[in-house]
């Protein structure tokens, strides 16, 4: 009897052979339609982790630069600026300074600009793919003998 039960399964099972071709595109259809949805999802996502790492950095300089000038590590001019971007949006970060000294008795005397970027720990050779400009802005401050800080994201 049970040897019969079984044979009988197993004559059952050659006639199911599997999804049939409409339920197969359904399913098809049905992932095309998720997938439609959150791919814009994704995208958007993609595009703020690279704005992320380049408003990061400008984040990381910006607060060196205050500390750095308070421990006299670097000279500022009357005026200076520092530019923190992607290279033609489509490359590593950049960051260019003006006005920006450093003194012989200082912590950057060798290193330099490098030394000091090197120091707020950005990689400058990773690709970041960003369209987003960071401006920090240094004046002194003659009233009080010290700096004024800004930063602008243009």
């Amino acid at each position: 009897m049970l040897f019969m039960k079984m044979a009988q399964a197993r004559e059952n099972r050659k006639d199911n052979k599997g999804f049939s071709l409409v339920e197969l595109i359904i399913v098809i259809a049905i992932m095309v339609a998720l997938v439609a949805m959150l791919a814009p999802q994704f995208v958007k996502y993609v595009q703020k982790s690279r704005d992320a790492v380049v408003s990061d950095a400008a984040e990381n300089v910006f607060s060196m630069v205050k500390s750095e000038a308070a421990l006299n590590n670097i000279a500022i001019a009357s005026s200076a600026t520092v530019t923190i971007k992607c290279s033609n949006n489509n490359g590593p970060i950049s960051i260019t300074q003006s006005g920006i000294t450093f003194p012989d008795n200082g912590e950057y005397k060798t290193s330099g600009w490098a030394g000091f970027v090197n120091d707020c720990g950005i990689d400058l050779r990773k690709d970041t793919k960003s369209d987003k400009v960071f401006t920090i802005t240094i004046t002194s401050n003659s009233s009080t003998g010290g700096y004024l800080f800004s930063m602008a994201e243009s």
